[in-house]
């Protein structure tokens, strides 16, 4: 009699605790990009946390248990919802949109905006900037304080070549041509052209897939952007549920210098610190004034009585 189960292939289950909710997660079967954890976090936006937590905190700390430092100003690129609410809880932080409030378009300039934040998150993003997205990384570096940072996942393809669908693109429109979206595109000479072969990414309109990176084409664009040193993630984190394969988005870092603490974020911690010590202080001295009463309790003539009685309560 065959066995039923004989040539079955056993698919293993994955375990993890999520860095963003801290929940236990038992996954079978494991894909890097569909939500893999309840709270709706996927391979690449735990990476992104990953290599936020590294950046500023020099360990992987969970999201949820960041402490709270609103000297540190941030600001995203149509964030998640899993985690841009749990980042303005820990930070300054600003999560914006291409195409609603709060709207920032990353491709025009800012120049009140120069200088004035600690980090920038992208999660897919660059791959739907419209050309030339060297405009947005630039500018995306003036935002930067000098300590400043770039956290960025982006997919690079395999053959490590830049693809840009639509090269000059300068005047454009996405319209419904009966059931399916086309693109009309007047270029710079005045010429129109019209495109049907497109890519839309979790809808359509400002989610155009606008080319494919790859990874020595992006190194070197941000490094031209200005950036001082550019660090690709490629190892797998397994307790975090961080393990890539060929659909992962590639995690990245881009500073414009090293990060360090200003002054008052330096404060912050202090006193964050400082808070921490005494709490544990005061638990402390809780627990020995607790145990004394235990102490003083379990001698009293009542307590031997109720021992001899068989009644009362027990102290270790």
């Amino acid at each position: 009699m065959e066995d039923p189960g004989a040539g079955t292939l056993k698919v293993p289950m994955v375990c993890f605790t999520c860095n963003l909710c801290g929940a236990y997660n038992q996954v079978e079967p494991f894909a890097s990009e569909p939500a893999t954890c309840a709270c709706g976090s996927n391979v690449r936006v735990r990476a992104l946390i990953h290599l936020l937590s590294i950046e500023i905190f020099g360990r992987s700390l969970p999201l949820h248990a960041f402490p709270q430092m609103k000297a540190i100003r941030g600001l995203g690129m149509s964030d998640k919802d899993c985690y841009n609410g749990l980042l303005a809880e820990k930070f300054d932080y600003t999560n914006t949109f291409y195409d609603r409030e709060p709207r920032l378009d990353f491709t025009e300039s800012h120049p009140e905006l120069a200088g004035r934040y600690d980090f920038i998150l992208s999660a897919d993003v660059l791959e739907h900037i419209a050309p030339p997205v060297e405009r947005a990384l630039e500018e995306t570096r003036r935002m930067l304080k000098p300590h400043g940072f770039m956290g960025i996942t982006v997919y690079c393809n395999p053959a490590d070549r830049l693809r840009e669908h639509f090269p000059d693109l300068h005047e454009f429109r996405i319209v419904l041509l009966g059931d399916s979206s086309v693109l009309i595109n007047r270029r710079r000479d005045g010429t129109l052209e019209i495109r049907d072969d497109l890519t839309f990414h979790g809808g359509s309109g400002a989610t155009l897939e606008m080319r494919e990176f790859g990874a020595t084409a992006l190194l070197a664009q941000l490094l031209g952007a200005g950036f001082h040193t550019v660090d690709f993630m490629t190892e797998n984190v397994p307790e975090h549920g961080i393990l890539f394969d060929h659909d992962t988005s590639q995690p990245l870092i881009a500073r414009k210098h090293d990060f360090i603490f200003d002054h008052s974020a330096s404060h912050q911690i202090v006193d964050a610190w400082q808070a921490a010590e005494d709490q544990a202080r005061q638990e402390k001295e809780r627990a020995d004034v607790l145990a004394e009463r235990i102490r003083m309790a379990s001698g009293s003539r009542w307590l031997r009585l109720g021992r001899k009685l068989g009644i009362g309560p027990k102290f270790e």
